[in-house]
């Protein structure tokens, strides 16, 4: 079957574009003819075709011969638009994986997220969408917008295992990590202040943060804003606080931290999946975050969630989990660790690549026959 891919781009340390990566090898594993049409692609074993304009992708004989062709959808790009032109005989998919809400983003970026929610209404002319999460499939409704749609959530591809035990257990420093863009809708400010009140209310405990996220997706006077607040911590608690910001942390590194952490805190305000809060729990972490969108969906029940934006309440939930983790039975032999380990392993295994393959190749396999 000759099938074409639609997006803007498909780089590194994105999750939409780590979505197509997968879907494009599986078809590709499965012997089908694929074909990527974008404005960039860092992945150069995909067969891509660099275009700049619609018309490019219109006149292509790939997409002109295609039996398939899938949109990935988040954010607006020109190039969706050719849904309006596909071939006759071609099914159409959209896969969506949400838009966010311009109110948790920079005024600059509203102009393209009103464009995206207007772009929304092309996917009135897919055969078929494709939801990474149910949260996705709620908003399409809620939009108006009835196509036939199927919940297929994304593969975690993590290098992340599940420690034996922590090492927090000897040296008795409680290690929280962050992982998201530093951007205002992930909270990483809101974290700093919650972290402020847990070491003002837990004098004896000491506490080292680890803030991973990609720098090129982050905004910088945030940045600045962070290692203002960061200074401030440490002139107030000196030794009993270490705070680190890793930009750009390579895979290793990143599971590393997750691995040696006790705490995964994120108080985002908007995910149409989450992946971080699946790496955190497949290494065995604690995690809380706010209430909104997909976490709760993806927190399988393993997370602490608190009401959105009450900072009062994130710092209140990473108190009681440090009692719980500061408590003799929590790293003992068949203690509170090991059996929480054990439930978020049994979770984070049902989104492992091999049955998301399974669930997707039988999605496409019935769509076309």
């Amino acid at each position: 079957m000759k099938i074409s891919y639609l997006h803007g781009i498909c780089v590194r340390n994105d999750a939409i574009s780590n979505s197509i990566r997968d879907e494009m090898n599986w078809l590709i594993e499965a012997g089908h003819d694929v074909r990527l049409f974008a404005y960039a692609c860092d992945h150069d074993h995909l067969p891509f075709t660099k275009v700049n304009e619609v018309s490019e992708v219109a006149f292509d004989p790939h997409f002109q011969s295609s039996d398939l062709i899938v949109y990935h959808f988040g954010v607006f790009y020109p190039l969706f638009d050719t849904i309006l032109v596909t071939p006759r005989h071609a099914r159409r998919v959209v896969v969506f994986h949400n838009i966010t809400p311009k109110e948790f983003i920079p005024a600059e970026h509203h102009e393209t997220i009103d464009k995206s929610f207007r772009q929304l209404a092309n996917i009135c002319f897919a055969d078929h969408v494709v939801c990474v999460s149910q949260t996705n499939l709620d908003v399409l409704r809620a939009a108006g917008i009835k196509a036939p749609a199927t919940v297929l959530p994304l593969a975690l591809h993590s290098n992340a295992t599940l420690p034996a035990s922590k090492p927090g257990a000897l040296d008795g420093v409680l290690r929280i990590a962050f992982l998201g863009r530093f951007v205002r809708s992930k909270g990483p400010d809101e974290l700093l202040r919650a972290l402020d009140s847990v070491l003002a209310g837990y004098p004896a405990r000491r506490i080292q943060l680890d803030m991973i996220g990609n720098l090129a997706f982050s905004y910088s006077t945030l940045l600045d804003e962070l290692d203002v607040m960061i200074k401030a911590l440490n002139k107030r608690y000196g030794e009993r606080l270490s705070v680190a910001i890793h930009g750009n942390a390579a895979e290793d590194e990143k599971n590393r931290i997750l691995r040696e952490a006790d705490l995964f805190v994120l108080p985002s305000y908007h995910e149409g999946f989450c992946v971080p809060i699946l790496e955190a729990l497949a290494s065995g972490c604690q995690v809380v975050s706010y209430d909104n969108s997909n976490i709760p969906a993806i927190s399988g029940g393993l997370a602490r969630l608190v009401p959105s934006g009450d900072v009062a309440a994130l710092g209140h939930a990473m108190g009681e989990a440090l009692e719980q983790i500061g408590a003799p039975d929590w790293h003992a032999a068949g203690g509170g660790y090991s059996r929480y380990a054990a439930a978020a392993g049994a979770w984070v295994d049902s989104f492992a690549p091999a049955r998301a393959k399974r669930r997707f190749l039988s999605f496409v396999k019935n769509l076309v026959s």
